[in-house]
């Protein structure tokens, strides 16, 4: 698995393939799907993520240098909200499911993509029964996990339907970043904050976990870490959005992305 946090980067390989048969289902969250349903800002997030500083600019470059050459590979964009990584995937001749749990960010999506790639609703807080055992080479999740509450339930779900020697691809909030925005709350619990996100005028909610509980959770659900990586905006990033790269800087960065791989048995 590569992780990546200025976030940082992890790499991780599966241990063993443990199959996920006995998942109990977790509380129905659908946390923030009140704001990503809607109509106004489903279209304003797809519009601003195309160029920014912490998307384009940050996140998905260094996302992107972690998966492998996806080239007549079958990937799952999980989370895939507009569609902007499903597009990429897409365009590399990869064969693509994508899945999200709002109806406006599918819609997006499938305007991106048209009948390229296979776009479903799913909810990543509940078993993925749409998707078969070992069905993908590659699942991919850019800034989604930290609103999922069941991380077992998740990653054991990714391993389910990753193929022996399957990779995975995420980025999620920082620990210490969300640790120095919310000195209050205790880093070693998870626990529900609040974000204002004011270029769009919403306030976000999300958890926040230790960085153990990231370690622990991969290491019991058959990951292995391959890779640990705490990204620098690109220079064009440095150039146009200087103010915000200091905030960043300053704030320790506010994302991770990891690589996990699937072992042999």
């Amino acid at each position: 698995m590569k992780v990546q946090f200025p976030n940082n980067d992890f790499r991780l390989t599966n241990n063993k393939l443990t199959k996920n048969t006995k998942n109990i289902i977790p509380n129905l969250d659908t946390l923030s799907l009140e704001v990503y349903n809607d109509k106004e800002f489903a279209q304003s997030y797809s519009n601003k993520i195309e160029y920014n500083s912490h998307n384009a600019l940050y996140e998905r470059p260094a996302t992107l240098s972690l998966l492998p050459n996806v080239t007549g590979k079958k990937v799952l964009d999980a989370g895939c909200g507009p569609g902007k990584y499903s597009e990429w995937l897409v365009n590399k001749g990869a064969d693509v499911t994508a899945i999200d749990y709002s109806d406006e960010m599918i819609k997006l999506a499938e305007e991106k993509v048209g009948i390229s790639a296979r776009v479903l609703k799913a909810n990543l807080n509940l078993p993925l029964e749409q998707l078969k055992d070992e069905e993908f080479d590659v699942v991919i999740s850019s800034m989604v996990i930290h609103y999922i509450k069941d991380w077992q339930l998740l990653f054991s779900e990714f391993n389910r339907v990753l193929k022996m020697n399957g990779v995975l691809v995420f980025s999620t909030d920082h620990p210490v970043a969300m640790c120095s925005l919310y000195p209050d709350g205790n880093y070693f619990e998870t626990e529900l904050i609040s974000e204002e996100w004011k270029s769009y005028g919403i306030e976000m909610s999300s958890y926040k976990r230790p960085l153990s509980e990231i370690f622990r959770t991969l290491k019991e659900c058959d990951f292995r870490i391959d890779e640990v990586l705490e990204p620098m905006p690109v220079a064009e990033c440095r150039e146009n959005f200087l103010m915000h790269m200091k905030s960043c800087r300053d704030s320790l960065g506010s994302f991770a992305s990891e690589q996990l791989k699937r072992n042999n048995i």
